[in-house]
């Protein structure tokens, strides 16, 4: 189909943009005075924290964050136009909902309905309401919510904001092994995970968001995967209708 053959290349293209932003991070750090954050010495470690507090961060880095989420967010809405039949009057209105919250009222239904409205699809209409973040567990957190609510801020507020931070890079191995540990305390953030593994990888700084869903520090690079292994699979779930 070619509507979902220009899905997959604004999805290729967001996966380059992801690895180029992130060869991006790691040359400029490694270009900086600490490329790696000295732990084992309490005034070098000082003198560390207050350099990377007061390294200027490239504005690059939140506008590209910024294309790489459009990318994710049109991907959606290319999928709304494809099985639009009849797109009616409200052409500009057509688009895929994203609500953290039911819609309940007859006027909150009636906004709902009016960006899928064209679509006759039983099947098609049922992913939508099952992909909306108010079906999810925590709607605030659901990547579709973050993908959405990034999309806006960066169209018409400000730049998507990134912050020079600090964050525990491990060896692949480590991978399953810290997902088990998050998975049995979910209590934790990222934060205090990487410093219960601080002996198995280095600190190094690291660009993150600053809010990302609830989350107020996510590094930029694995909440972009996140949002974009999100958008992949929702992709292939109506790529099959």
């Amino acid at each position: 189909m070619q509507e979902f053959a220009g899905i997959w290349e604004k999805l290729k293209r967001a996966e380059e943009n992801i690895h180029n932003l992130d060869s991006e991070i790691a040359l400029f750090f490694q270009k900086s005075d600490f490329p790696r954050i000295p732990e084992d010495d309490d005034e070098l470690l000082r003198k560390a924290i207050q350099y990377h507090r007061n390294l200027p961060i490239p504005p690059r880095f939140s506008v590209l964050a910024g294309e790489i989420i459009h990318h994710l967010r049109s991907c959606f809405d290319h999928i709304v136009w494809h099985f639009t039949v009849q797109p009616g009057k409200n052409v500009r209105k057509i688009e895929f909902p994203v609500f953290e919250e039911p819609p309940a009222n007859h006027i909150g239904r009636k906004f709902f309905e009016g960006k899928i409205a064209g679509i006759t699809n039983s099947e098609v209409l049922s992913i939508i309401h099952g992909l909306q973040p108010y079906a999810a567990t925590d709607p605030l957190n659901d990547p579709l919510s973050i993908i959405h609510n990034f999309d806006i801020m960066d169209k018409h507020r400000e730049l998507v904001i990134c912050a020079g931070t600090a964050s525990r890079f491990f060896p692949p191995h480590m991978q399953k092994v810290i997902e088990s540990y998050e998975g049995e305390h979910p209590e934790l953030n990222s934060a205090q995970v990487a410093h219960y593994f601080k002996d198995f990888g280095p600190l190094m700084p690291y660009i993150s968001f600053r809010d990302f869903g609830t989350r107020k520090i996510e590094p930029v690079i694995p909440g972009l995967v996140e949002l974009f292994n999100h958008t992949v699979k929702s992709v292939k779930r109506f790529e099959v209708v």
